[in-house]
Formats: structure tokens, C-alpha cells, sequence
């Protein structure tokens, strides 16, 4: 398994042909964890993203990606172009983002050392965001409640569930913290890559997972001890 797509038409992708056809299709590929590196797809996933996000921001990442590839480009180089272009990125510029780094770099900003926290809409102040930034910002968009926070920590958790683009509660109660916030907290850096060793439920380890509970079977990831 190459992908998982988190939607009703979903599921398990086994191979780059299946990957493909996800990445042609805009509510799959918004919905896709997309596991491996996959560098033949990476132009229609620019295309896609131009399709239902910003064209610029597409084609801008697009070109920072070819460099990074042919040696013009550092990862923290990469990683402070996105910091400058982020204020311009809504919500499906930043699920595309992800996705387009992952195929085309297998990595996500989360394993290049920035998180993508999204403050929760279901958790709005009477349907209007609180638009309170998290700690460590490194930027802010301009168009949403989306912010790029430095992602690190001495323990890692891998992130089966948002691709990195993080759900975030700015009224710190503990009932409205997504895990990956609570445990970004708690000083765990979140990863896209690695190995998960077990499914985080109760208990938090170093290299433990949180996932949705179909991909958590399928790949047979017990609860962390």
C-alpha cells in the first residue's frame, strides 16, 4: 500500500497506476495520505492543485521542487520559500501542498521542521474563527486561519491522519485538542516518514502513530503500552 484515501470512495491505493488515477480526481487527492515518493506523478499533482487552488502557488512549489531535485535548492531553502508564499494559501492550497512535496520529495513540511496547524472550524466562536495563532508561528495566512509553526520535539509521532495539516483548538481545552496538537504540546515532533510502532490511543510513545481506525487495521497497528 502506497496511499490510504480517507473518503467514502476511498481506501487502500496499492500502486502508482491507482495513485495516478487518485491524483486526476481533486476529492480524492485532497483526501489522500500518500505514503512514498513518487516523483512520475508530481506534474499532474501541480495540475490539480491549479485546478482547484492557486495557480501561482502551484506552479511557484512546482519550480522549487525541480530545483530542490537537481541540487539549486537546500530542504531549509525550500522550507523558507513556502514561509514566503504562505500568506497567500487557503485551505486547499495547503491539503495540495502536502501532497505535491510528499510525491515529489517524500516528505511533508512536517519532516522538513514546520507543521501546518488549521484552526478547527467546528470550534468556532459563533461560526467566526478566534483567528488566535498558535505558539512559534513562522508564518500566517492571510486568507484563513492557517498557520506554518515550527514542528520538534525530543520524541517523534508519526502522523497517519492529516497529511500535516493539523487541526487546531485555540482555546487549549483539552476536549477540543486533536491528538496531534496535544501532542505537539507535549513535545513530540510530528513525521509523515518512518515506521509507526504502534497506534497511539491511551499512551503516547516515541515513534507511535495516530491514524484512523480503518488504516489503523489495515495495518495491524496495536495500541501503544
Amino acid at each position: 500500500m502506497i496511499a490510504y484515501v480517507d473518503h467514502p470512495d476511498g481506501g487502500p491505493v496499492a500502486d502508482k497506476e491507482g495513485l495516478g488515477k487518485v491524483v486526476e480526481e481533486p476529492r480524492l487527492f485532497l483526501s489522500a495520505l500518500v505514503f512514498s515518493e513518487a516523483p512520475e506523478l508530481l506534474e499532474k499533482a501541480v495540475n490539480t492543485w491549479a485546478r482547484v487552488g492557486d495557480q501561482r502557488l502551484a506552479e511557484a512549489i512546482y519550480v522549487y521542487i525541480l530545483q530542490l531535485q537537481r541540487g539549486l535548492l537546500d530542504e531549509r531553502h525550500l522550507l523558507l520559500r513556502i514561509a514566503e508564499l504562505f500568506a497567500d494559501m487557503d485551505y486547499v492550497d495547503v491539503l495540495a501542498l502536502q501532497r505535491v512535496l510528499m510525491l515529489g520529495i517524500g516528505k511533508t513540511t512536517c519532516d522538513l521542521g514546520a507543521a501546518i496547524f488549521v484552526e478547527n472550524p467546528r470550534l468556532s466562536l459563533y461560526g467566526r474563527p478566534y483567528r488566535i495563532p498558535p505558539n512559534n508561528v513562522i508564518a500566517a495566512s492571510a486568507k484563513a486561519p492557517l498557520y506554518l509553526v515550527v514542528n520538534k520535539g525530543t520524541r517523534k509521532i508519526i502522523d497517519l491522519d492529516t497529511m500535516c495539516v493539523v487541526p487546531y483548538s485555540p482555546s487549549g481545552r483539552p476536549e477540543d485538542l486533536h491528538p496531534l496538537q496535544a501532542l505537539s504540546q507535549a513535545g513530540f515532533a510530528i513525521a509523515t516518514r518512518g515506521e509507526p510502532r504502534c497506534l497511539i490511543e491511551d499512551v503516547a510513545v516515541d515513534g507511535g502513530a495516530v491514524a484512523p481506525r480503518g488504516l489503523a487495521k489495515l495495518l495491524a497497528l496495536r495500541p501503544c503500552s
